[in-house]
């Protein structure tokens, strides 16, 4: 039986249909009802939020509601009166207006969520809270990549799906060696990449506490724990010490240049001990060196280069042991004199040529003199021997000229004249 009269309570509002469509909305209050129409929709504003068929939203009076859309990235909480009292998921929503106390903030869920433990509760599974403990680190893992490190502390995050996961890290273990999460890592992780011609050192709060063989090797270096490599040339090197300033022992000034061919024994050792293990090689070869001048006069010195490669490198090769290089050959490349000892060198030294000039001479004249007395002598023996030797001369002079007469004494002609006769 159709009945006029329609009460709407306080905390309620109405649709009345005509002919079955949505007619108008109805504020608390009474109402008489023409022919045809009918409560069609009774709404609880306590509620706060509401869903309706368009054409009864197109009815509502636009001061009753807000329309708020919420993207799938973001998360809506309405609260009322201050207290959070619903969490809207994304889509199009609709709350009452009544309230004025009624508000709705919107969350986006890429960013850290919110603090309030009430709001949270509210949240449910979609907010994790997370403990990293100090000796790890934890990577938020989104869809298999890494997303986010988070280190020692209290951490929220979302998990709004179920590819989200975390992965604990032990800074007791290895870092991985995964390039996408080392890019995330990298100011808590040290990468270094050890040549084939050296050796790295690590270093763990200022302790040395490994050497590092060629290749590619990861360390954490965290703010309680920091890390740093250093790097080691270990191939040989040469250190060129100039125009050293000595005294001889027989009081003449010179200097002198040397080279050392050198390379890392232990690099361990050598940071260890030496801060400039080049610097402590020279000095070392340097005092070598005038330790050993001073004790020589200048002809030994140089008479005795060798000697002096030879002191430096027992000398040297011991003390360099020490610091962890080891010398593997040290040699004098220059001996530079002052011009004047250089001028008075030459002239002995052009003095001491002459001399054995002279003397190879003499020795020479006097070979040629002893010669000829040897054949002088022989021919006084030999007769036969000083004639040949004549003849000898008379047919060079023959070569020489077109006619030779040869005057004989008269023995000689005669014998010459019965030799032809007969």
């Amino acid at each position: 039986m159709f009945n006029p009269n329609v009460r709407v309570e306080i905390g309620e509002r109405a649709i009345v249909s005509r002919d079955g469509l949505p007619h108008r909305a109805l504020e608390p209050g009474r109402y008489r009802l023409g022919r045809g129409e009918a409560v069609a929709l009774t709404f609880d504003v306590d509620a706060l939020t509401f869903e309706v068929r368009p054409e009864v939203r197109r009815i509502l009076p636009a001061e009753w509601f807000t329309e708020r859309q919420v993207n799938p990235n973001q998360r809506g909480v309405l609260f009322q009166d201050g207290q959070p009292v619903r969490v809207l998921g994304p889509g199009l929503h609709r709350f009452w207006t009544f309230d004025p106390t009624v508000r709705l903030e919107v969350l986006s869920v890429e960013v850290p969520p919110p603090t309030d433990p009430r709001v949270r509760a509210l949240l449910g599974d979609e907010v994790v809270e997370l403990t990293v403990g100090p000796q790890e680190r934890a990577v938020l893992v989104v869809d298999g990549r890494p997303d986010r490190v988070l280190k020692p502390g209290l951490h929220r995050y979302w998990k709004t799906d179920a590819t989200i996961e975390v992965r604990r890290l032990p800074v007791t273990a290895p870092p991985p060696g995964d390039a996408r999460l080392l890019v995330l890592l990298k100011e808590e992780v040290v990468q270094v990449l050890v040549g084939q011609h050296q050796r790295g050192l690590l270093f763990v709060e200022g302790r040395m506490t490994g050497v590092l063989e060629p290749g590619r090797h990861l360390a954490w270096n965290t703010a309680d724990s920091p890390t740093s490599v250093s790097l080691v040339d270990m191939r040989h090197q040469t250190l060129n010490i100039q125009g050293q300033e000595l005294m001889t022992k027989d009081k003449v000034s010179l200097r002198l240049s040397v080279a050392a061919e050198w390379a890392p024994r232990d690099p361990a050792e050598v940071q260890r001990v030496a801060s400039d293990p080049a610097g402590s090689l020279y000095t070392l070869v340097q005092l070598a060196l005038r330790e050993f001048v001073a004790g020589v006069t200048l002809d030994e010195l140089l008479e005795g280069r060798d000697a002096l490669t030879r002191f430096l490198e027992n000398r040297v090769g011991p003390d360099a042991e020490v610091i962890g290089i080891r010398v593997h050959r040290v040699g004098v490349k220059d001996v530079i004199l002052p011009g004047e000892m250089k001028a008075l060198f030459n002239r002995v030294i052009e003095a001491e040529k002459q001399a054995q000039a002279n003397a190879i001479l003499r020795r020479e004249e006097a070979a040629v003199v002893r010669n000829q007395a040897n054949a002088a002598q022989l021919m006084a023996e030999r007769p036969a021997m000083l004639r040949l030797k004549e003849l000898e001369a008379l047919e060079k002079i023959a070569g020489r000229i077109g006619e030779l007469k040869i005057v004989m004494g008269q023995a000689g002609l005669e014998k010459l004249l019965t030799g032809s006769r007969e």
